[in-house]
């Protein structure tokens, strides 16, 4: 079924909704997604669950990317991108860290070293990670 056939009335309230809600990208997904849902017997819950499902995703990408950009960070580096030959020693320490456990423990990291060493490539690397930060459990 061509999405001609949704009540233009309808697509307009999905633009005036998504625009009230800040959420721009529901309009498309909504459009993209109907003709797929009619076609393949999706429910109304199905349906609203993808829509939403790729607004939060759309947030996170671009939640991610502001705050990277808002870090300063000299430069985009990933630990794909590190020289491991330059630095095996480090190898098993960065991997480590870049399983996130630092953050859900609430502990500091420190890269201490010489210059041109990677201190600032690594610490770069583990930051745009997509951790859940799990504030650690109270006391008491």
């Amino acid at each position: 079924m061509a999405a001609s056939k949704v009540p233009s009335e309808t697509v307009k309230q999905i633009h005036y909704l998504a625009a009230a809600l800040k959420a721009p990208r529901i309009t498309e997904a909504a459009t993209r997604l109907a003709d797929h849902a009619r076609d393949a017997g999706w429910t109304h819950e199905d349906y609203l669950a993808a829509v939403l499902e790729r607004e939060v995703a759309a947030r996170n990408a671009s939640g991610a990317e502001l705050r990277i950009r808002a870090a300063g960070f000299p430069a985009r580096k990933t630990l794909e991108d590190f020289d491991w030959d330059a630095q095996p020693a480090v190898r098993q320490q960065i991997g480590a860290l870049a399983s996130g456990a630092f953050l859900t423990e609430g502990r500091n990291v420190v890269l201490l070293g010489p210059p041109g060493t990677g201190k600032t490539h690594l610490a770069t690397g583990l930051c745009p990670r997509p951790f859940t930060f799990r504030p650690p459990p109270t006391t008491g």
